[in-house]
């Protein structure tokens, strides 16, 4: 059985289906500056097909220039060749859209600017009498943000999962959350995480994290602290899971006490978070009793808000 990570593109793109009907579609996750493709699903599409597409014919796409060009805007082939009839006398369609079934089609790009992280989103139609219309393509402008925003946060907690490995609570606040790979190549972030790691490296524009963080990526640290946040990283799988929270120095927490605050919050115990920062259980008791006693809370809810305060 798949795991609904590895369904999710798939699923989503059939029940727009309902919407926006369609024959096939492709949705590839990517970056925008070098066309490195990082993920692709195909639906009702031959593999073959798409083999095809990427060694002899995506250099001559018009369509996913225009679309890579105008991020946001749904675009059909009718909207970049003129007049419309003639994208039909194109070799693209002529020699490999139309004789793989393909009359009609709409794509839409949706770029992250600051990861340089793109999803490319495009619905065919077989049926040459049945082309999308104006309203479709304002329909998928409209559903297209929410599906790569719902795509990032299921990556994010499923790949959450596994770091946790059944001793978290579960993802909360998925937006301080980031997916690289062992090299730091960023899969998905989330928009807080983003600005915190603008403001920590100022100018920083992805898809690499900045060396700053190279010590995490690598896994040399598991936690640095840049001006006033700290970053913190462990395995998922084959990746890496970040996560950043202001520092609640304004307290006078030790970094010590704020890692295990931290930890203690998302939701481990203090035996995991001993286990974890190789201290004794005794050591992670008398930590958290002294920022208790420094944020002046008595309970692990009231630790939250305090916490909730700061971030």
């Amino acid at each position: 059985m798949r795991e609904p990570i590895e369904t999710f593109k798939e699923t989503t793109l059939r029940g727009i289906a309902t919407l926006v009907p369609f024959s096939s579609a492709v949705w590839g996750s990517g970056v925008h500056s070098t066309n490195e493709m990082l993920s692709l699903t195909a639906l009702d599409r031959p593999v073959e097909w798409l083999l095809t597409y990427a060694a002899r014919w995506q250099a001559e796409d018009f369509l996913r220039a225009a679309a890579v060009a105008r991020p946001g805007t749904a675009l059909r082939n009718e909207d970049v060749i003129r007049p419309p009839a003639d994208f039909r006398q194109t070799a693209i369609h002529r020699e490999f859209s139309s004789p793989g079934g393909v009359e009609h089609a709409m794509m839409i790009v949706e770029h992250n600017p600051i990861t340089d992280l793109a999803e490319i989103i495009c619905l065919f139609r077989s049926n040459a009498a049945a082309p999308f219309h104006q309203d479709e393509t304002a329909l998928l402008e409209h559903l297209a943000p929410h599906m790569v925003a719902a795509w990032r946060q299921a990556q994010l907690a499923h790949h959450y999962r596994a770091a946790v490995a059944g001793g978290g609570a579960g993802l909360s606040g998925h937006e301080n959350y980031a997916i690289t790979d062992q090299q730091g190549l960023v899969h998905a972030a989330g928009e807080d995480f983003c600005l915190a790691l603008r403001e920590a490296s100022p100018g920083w524009r992805g898809p690499l994290f900045p060396p700053e963080l190279h010590d995490l990526v690598t896994g040399n640290s598991s936690a640095l602290f840049i001006g006033e946040y700290e970053f913190t990283a462990r395995r998922a799988n084959d990746r890496r899971l970040f996560a950043v929270s202001r520092q609640v120095g304004a307290f006078g927490l030790t970094p010590a006490e704020t890692r295990v605050v931290r930890l203690y919050a998302e939701g481990l115990s203090q035996r995991d978070i001993s286990r974890r920062q190789g201290v004794s259980p005794a050591t992670v008791r008398n930590q958290l009793a002294s920022a208790y006693q420094k944020l002046g809370v008595h309970s692990k809810l009231e630790l939250l808000r305090a916490l909730n305060r700061q971030t």
